[in-house]
């Protein structure tokens, strides 16, 4: 396989390879999917190129449907656990424009000076994507647990 600098041809051609449908920004220097073949529902999963050389490529995925901004300390509980435990890609919660909700975003990040082949930017582009709902598999499965504070809170009320 040829390696190739990274540019906007290269990830549109590796998105039209797989048959993934996206859509392009004005300025054509950002993509953007929903995927809607995970568990927890439809994925956004925004590509871009950045870097002052141009060379690095940002992926960030999110969760279709925004949580509630009160759930705010345990998302970030979970999110700074997250990111404790794992490397790669990190996660962050973040605000919309909507006061009454936020959102948690996966992000990834990759420095390619040296370009990089169709098949390895495929191999960083699924991976990052099934870190990211692998996090927000794992948020939905302890929205229903005690957060670390509300325990603390139940054992000063029953000393």
């Amino acid at each position: 396989m040829q390696i190739e600098p990274l540019s906007t041809e290269l990830i549109e051609r590796y998105l039209r390879s797989r048959e993934l449908r996206f859509f392009r920004s004005d300025d054509g220097e950002e993509f953007l999917m929903v995927l809607s073949n995970y568990e927890q529902g439809k994925l956004h999963v925004n590509l871009r190129i950045n870097g002052l050389r141009r060379d690095i490529v940002e992926i960030s995925i999110s969760p279709a449907a925004y949580y509630q901004a009160r759930d705010r300390p345990r998302l970030m509980e979970l999110v700074n656990d997250w990111n404790r435990d794992t490397h790669w890609p990190k996660a962050f919660v973040r605000e919309t424009p909507h006061p009454s909700r936020i959102s948690v975003v996966g992000e990834g990040a990759y420095l390619l000076s040296d370009g990089i082949h169709l098949a390895a930017l495929g191999n960083f582009i699924r991976s990052t994507v099934e870190h990211a709902a692998d996090l927000f598999k794992k948020i939905e499965q302890a929205a229903c647990l005690p957060s670390a504070h509300a325990l603390e809170e139940w054992m000063d009320r029953t000393g």
